[in-house]
């Protein structure tokens, strides 16, 4: 056994990994195993980077083998064969915790999402937020922003992932897009993947969203604190109304929470949905339609002509996640057209009344300058009421339900709050709606 005291007797190291080195980034120190019978030390990564490696000279993407492993279980059977091939040629021995790790991580990185798997495992994490490969932070909950270090171990690994990730998603990073809002699947849970790459910014970032696996019912959210039972049997009431119904927050406050919720309260008949990245679990039947990005020669599909498809449908309801002051033009053909269905936006917006009332006012008229009011009335009396959210110390709150009520004028509606969230708590305001609900004069108190 050599003498580790003596400078000339250390063993030889792994010239493959750098992270041996005293100044290494921190964050990715290295996992060492003895490997050459002892004579030379390898790290745990370097393993999983050989195991890949020798893993794609077998396998190409058109072979026979690779193509018939279509599970999860065959494609680890493949990596296995790989791995105790380099395992052998190391002379490694290793504990069945660090073989499993190994052919684990491989896994990950030449199938699916590496590094971030085990947080898309996790159904505390809400979002993932990553600055190039070397800074990444976690929100559990709704809250703050934790720190995790780096995730990748550098910036080509980093890079594999988010273009994998597009891929799933049927996009790709272009330099004539550098900013893009994408939909996928992470095992069993929506993701909603943002990126921000050069010349926009200096490096690519991304901001990742991730929803829970399974949709919460009206009860899950009263449980949950998001809103009140009245507000729940409310929100029921709505959906099984004919009237037209707007989701309305900022950012992170709980809107596709919400909406996923009520899509499921919806009539399933004549439903259709325009998504920006595909990020709500819809009842079977529906017919769903997202933009899409270009991919090489093939264009791509915005959100304002996947709404003009979603009328070719003539659809009974139509639901669009999530409608942006930004983008007038998109909305025009639904309140233009004499006809139009019963529509459900998500938009993102703030809750405050006025600002809210500008807000709209100014998408509205945008849309058609040249019909003006008509369109401002158009919005307010084919989504009559309004569904507030908003994230308070870290939770998602149902704010307010209000209603358009013309009152005063035939003109200019007036903004009715039916259950308004007062001293942190969300109460009945003494107001009725003007449009019929179908529930008890007793319900309202």
């Amino acid at each position: 056994m050599p003498d580790h005291t003596d400078d000339n007797n250390l063993p030889e190291l792994d010239p493959d990994y750098r992270g041996l080195r005293p100044d290494a980034d921190k964050g990715r120190e290295p996992q060492i195993v003895a490997g050459r019978l002892g004579r030379r030390m390898v790290s745990l990564a370097a393993l999983v980077e050989r195991v890949e490696a020798a893993f794609l000279d077998e396998y190409d993407t058109d072979s026979p083998a690779l193509l018939e492993a279509d599970t999860a279980p065959k494609r680890v059977k493949l990596i296995l064969e790989s791995a105790e091939y380099v395992f052998s040629t190391e002379s490694v021995t290793l504990s069945n915790e660090e073989r499993a790790q190994v052919i684990s991580s491989a896994y990950s990185n030449l199938f699916s999402y590496g590094p971030l798997d085990a947080y898309f495992l996790d159904e505390r994490v809400t979002t993932i937020a990553l600055d190039g490969a070397d800074k990444a932070a976690v929100r559990y909950g709704h809250g703050e922003f934790t720190p995790v270090g780096p995730l990748f171990q550098d910036q080509a690994q980093y890079e594999r992932i988010i273009h994998r990730m597009l891929l799933d998603a049927g996009a790709e990073l272009r330099p004539d897009q550098p900013i893009m809002e994408v939909g996928l699947t992470a095992g069993q849970r929506p993701v909603c993947l943002n990126l921000v790459a050069p010349p926009v910014t200096t490096q690519l970032t991304a901001d990742i969203r991730v929803h829970p696996p399974v949709v919460p019912s009206p009860d899950d959210l009263v449980k949950s604190e998001f809103m009140t039972s009245s507000a729940a049997e409310l929100l029921r009431a709505v959906c099984a109304s004919p009237h037209g119904v707007m989701v309305v927050g900022e950012p992170v406050s709980g809107k596709t929470t919400l909406l996923n919720t009520l899509v499921n309260l919806l009539p399933e008949k004549g439903l259709v949905t325009v998504q920006r990245a595909g990020e709500l679990r819809l009842p079977e039947g529906v017919t769903n339609l997202v933009a899409r990005w270009p991919v090489g020669n093939v264009p791509g599909v915005t959100f304002g002509e996947q709404i003009s498809h979603a009328l070719e449908h003539d659809p009974a309801c139509l639901l669009l996640d999530e409608v942006r002051a930004d983008e007038p033009h998109s909305i025009a053909p639904l309140l233009e057209t004499p006809d139009s269905p019963r529509q459900i936006w998500s938009f993102r917006g703030t809750v405050f009344a006025k600002r809210l009332q500008s807000a709209l006012g100014m998408l509205a008229r945008r849309a058609d300058f040249g019909q003006g009011e008509e369109m401002v009335r158009a919005l307010y009396e084919r989504l009559p009421f309004v569904l507030s959210v908003i994230n308070l110390n870290g939770q998602l709150r149902l704010w307010s339900v209000a209603e358009w009520q013309f009152r005063d004028s035939p003109d200019y509606p007036t903004y009715v709050l039916l259950m308004q969230t007062e001293g942190g708590e969300l109460k009945f305001t003494g107001e009725h709606p003007a449009r019929d609900l179908s529930l008890p004069e007793t319900f309202w108190g």
